[in-house]
């Protein structure tokens, strides 16, 4: 089995991902999780805004490459190791979105509770501590945080992104980035109004977070 249809969905988010400026030629990856204990995931020295279906490698959850022909993402341990932890994800995005990457570089927090769609769908955002990319070290922290959170910040590095589809995944990572942006941009205006507590409470019940 070649995965053919899960290759070219690969493929495809990467290319968005490029297009919409959230990483660049060389940066970031993603993968989805197959059956028999595989994924598919972007390749390594590779254009991100080019790639096709033919260019996605298939991988073991042991770390065997299927298709050898391709130089597996240098980022490879990270995602078999997130897999691991939880079971439940079936695709991560990792990118380098400017803002909400600058925000792990200051330590700051990003505000999730400016408006109703990142509060609903965000939630919390773990941070990692600084290990260097590609090693068993940033593994093992990513993974670490991805327990307690479905987005994870990676100091001085980057964003992850969880989900229980590919569009999930890639759909919070464009909501993080953009509520680094909004979070940037009410602390420069000053005098701005987040969601109100009872806001909360209705956003929760409609998402199911509470017993009505």
């Amino acid at each position: 089995m070649n995965f053919a249809n899960e290759r070219r969905e690969v493929a495809y988010y990467m290319r968005r991902l490029y297009r919409q400026k959230l990483t660049t030629t060389s940066g970031g990856n993603i993968s989805l999780r197959l059956m028999d204990q595989r994924i598919a995931i972007t390749p390594s020295a590779l254009d991100k805004g080019r790639l096709t279906t033919s260019q996605i490698l298939v991988m073991g959850m042991d770390g065997v490459n299927h298709t050898p022909e391709l130089k597996p993402s240098i980022e490879s341990g990270m995602h078999l190791a997130i897999y691991q932890a939880r079971p439940d994800v079936q695709a991560i995005v990792h990118a380098h979105p400017t803002i909400a990457t600058a925000f792990s570089l200051a330590g700051q927090t990003i505000n999730c509770e400016l408006i109703a769609e990142s509060y609903a769908l965000l939630q919390r955002i773990a941070l990692a501590p600084y290990a260097l990319m590609g090693t068993p070290a940033l593994a093992e922290q990513v993974a670490a945080q991805t327990r307690q959170a479905d987005i994870v910040l990676l100091q001085n590095h980057g964003v992850v992104a969880l989900g229980d589809t590919l569009l999930r995944a890639f759909d919070r990572l464009e909501l993080v980035e953009a509520a680094a942006q909004m979070t940037l941009i009410t602390r420069q205006l000053g005098d701005t109004t987040p969601l109100q507590p009872d806001w909360k409470r209705d956003i929760d019940r409609m998402m199911g977070r509470h017993a009505l």
